[in-house]
């Protein structure tokens, strides 16, 4: 999930930086069917347009939608603010310092025989 997440983020960042050679990418691979179909001067052929007008348009549309994106970010101003906190790191309640030991009450018992290792 996370995969998808990232490669999605990392296409919308892609096509944003790269709006415009997809829109002529387009216009290239459909430039008949624009030149046919979408040209505004599909009538007049001796101005030689071939869709050039619907490309220009395109273009102009997603520099406008590029500069309306981008009027929110210059708006916000950085301030700086030294307001340095001190913090008092000693303890809030006193304290009392506690050891405490572990007695296993089979090792109190006195040991009288001592190991010897075996004669040779």
């Amino acid at each position: 999930m996370r995969y998808i997440f990232v490669i999605s983020v990392l296409a919308g960042l892609l096509f944003q930086n790269f709006s415009q050679s997809f829109i002529m990418l387009k216009y290239k691979i459909d430039q008949a069917y624009i030149a046919r179909v979408l040209c505004e001067n599909r009538n007049k052929p001796d101005m030689h347009c071939n869709g050039k007008c619907y490309l220009r348009k395109q273009l102009q549309k997603d520099e406008q939608q590029q500069n309306n994106g981008t009027t929110g970010k210059e708006k916000y101003e950085v301030v700086y603010a030294d307001a340095l906190q001190t913090f008092n790191l000693a303890p809030l309640a006193p304290y009392s310092f506690i050891i405490a030991y572990y007695q296993d009450p089979e090792l109190h018992t006195p040991l009288f025989s001592f190991f010897h290792p075996p004669q040779a």
